[in-house]
């Protein structure tokens, strides 16, 4: 390949050569964000409160001094003495264990286990009440980190959480944690993309393709384009309730230097520059796409909250070429609704699930990992599925929940409330829809909640390579539907105890 790039550049080259060999050159660019730091606005809680009974350490202190001596004259002894027995330097402090150093606490225990006349170690209630309860795992004793420090961690950073304590918790879970990915080639080290070994592709198109490639067909030409995102990952649409102008500012800088996009309505964006809006999808319902006109025009892609086949011609005539995406409320009946909206035409079909992950039916306890599959299921039934887009939000919150949206039948998925967890944004109760979800008002350096965002993504781009790259695939899109990629609880339970349920 280098010997190619050499002799063309060798040759004189005319326009249209020129830009062909520089889309050659560019499709061998790696997809790659650089993270940088971008440390939290406000303190978080420290999750463990370690506490040491002064008298008991005092006593201890007197024995350490007695049995040490004359070595204490050395400063090694007197640093080991004064930090001990904390790996972590949380009695490492200038007074030792009578002032520990919380922060570092990671809740190992080593402390207790030692001196437990003398150490304790207690859970911080504040930590685990950063956000609402979908946030919060079902035994916080069970886990040193929540689902709110590790967006905040990768947020930060851009680096894959990674500690070194062993899992402590369940092995499985209700909704997400139900399911577990299959590393079935996590054995051989080529299978290394994080880390430029090997091209791991990511990218994913969004809109209708056809079912045959006929050159002339006129239902080709009349097609809308599809759009290509570099990552399975967008910006959902934020309620006005759950939005602020530093919020869906970051949000867009961020979906530029990403390369992704983000929805949001016409209004929350007047106050952004054109340049800002580059990767805007606009949402809005069927009646309002001729009010809006301008919008519509420039628009990569439009989403509808409703849709009617009726008004479809007069929206062609103001972008022929723009995706129609129709959002969708995950129900029991998305699959029947889904299949029509695929026979209407429609580009892609946003499928979405309230924001812990559950369903707008009354009562109904079906979780969206259920919801996709059951409508990804539906269509494949119809011959249906290779022609639509399917995205997915709601629920998805770390970054192990997008390939299993993606085992589950999506080709994408959009993010909703994790942004909010990612810029700090303080909850005002439970947040379960638009309807009932409140943040608190408040004003921060968009800059700042750019590279947050875009941390963010990095990491979840990471992870998602190193989960591909141990399944020995080398594109996402083999992954969609792919559910013999992954082990799913309920089923493994009814396969091994089947007889003795048919017994009793």
């Amino acid at each position: 390949m280098k010997l190619l790039l050499k002799q063309a550049s060798s040759i004189g080259l005319n326009g249209e050569e020129k830009k062909s060999r520089e889309s050659f050159v560019s499709y061998r660019v790696r997809y790659k964000l650089e993270p940088q730091e971008a440390l939290p606005r406000r303190k978080q809680p420290r999750p463990f409160n370690p506490q040491v009974s002064k008298i008991g350490l005092a006593r201890e202190l007197v024995r350490e001094v007695s049995r040490l001596g004359f070595k204490l004259r050395r400063p090694e002894y007197r640093r080991v003495m004064l930090s001990r027995p904390c790996i972590y330097g949380v009695f490492g402090g200038r007074f030792g264990g009578f002032h520990p150093i919380r922060d570092r606490c990671t809740g190992c225990m080593r402390c207790v286990q030692e001196y437990p006349g003398i150490c304790n170690v207690e859970r911080n209630p504040e930590f685990f009440n950063l956000a609402d309860s979908y946030w919060i795992p079902d035994d916080p004793t069970t886990t040193s980190t929540t689902p709110v420090s590790i967006v905040s961690y990768e947020a930060s950073t851009g680096k894959i959480p990674v500690k070194g304590m062993g899992y402590k918790g369940g092995f499985a879970g209700p909704g997400w944690d139900a399911i577990w990915t299959d590393m079935s080639e996590i054995v051989r080290p080529t299978r290394d993309g994080v880390y430029g070994r090997e091209y791991i592709s990511t990218l994913v198109d969004l809109g209708r393709k056809p079912k045959f490639l006929e050159f002339q067909s006129k239902e080709l030409k009349q097609m809308s384009r599809t759009i290509e995102l570099p990552i399975p990952m967008m910006f959902d649409y934020l309620p006005p309730s759950l939005d602020s102008e530093s919020i869906i500012t970051s949000i867009a800088r961020a979906s530029k230097r990403a390369g992704t996009y983000f929805i949001a309505s016409p209004e929350q964006v007047k106050h952004l520059s054109a340049n800002e809006v580059t990767q805007l999808i606009p949402t809005m319902s069927t009646s309002s796409v001729l009010k809006d006109v301008q919008a519509v025009r420039e628009a990569p892609a439009i989403e509808l909250t409703d849709y009617d086949a009726s008004e479809m011609a007069q929206f062609r005539e103001i972008n022929t070429q723009a995706p129609i995406i129709v959002r969708l409320p995950l129900t029991r009946s998305s699959g029947r609704v889904a299949t029509e909206l695929a026979r209407e035409g429609v580009a892609a079909i946003h499928l979405v699930a309230n924001y812990h992950g559950e369903s707008w039916d009354a009562g109904n306890e079906l979780f969206v990992r259920d919801l996709i599959r059951s409508v990804h299921t539906q269509l494949v039934k119809e011959a249906l599925r290779d022609e639509v887009t399917l995205i997915a939000s709601g629920g998805i919150t770390l970054a192990e929940h997008v390939p299993k949206a993606i085992i589950c039948g999506a080709d994408l998925v959009a993010l909703d409330t994790t942004v909010l967890v990612a810029l700090q944004t303080q909850f005002a109760g439970e947040c379960v829809s638009s309807e009932t979800g409140r943040i608190r008002d408040e004003k921060f350096d968009s800059g700042w909640g750019e590279q947050r965002l875009v941390n963010l993504l990095a990491s979840w781009h990471d992870q998602l390579i190193e989960i591909l790259s141990a399944m020995g695939m080398r594109d996402v899109r083999r992954l969609r539907g792919d559910v013999g990629r992954a082990m799913f609880n309920e089923d493994l339970e009814e396969e091994a105890f089947a007889d003795i349920i048919h017994r009793t």
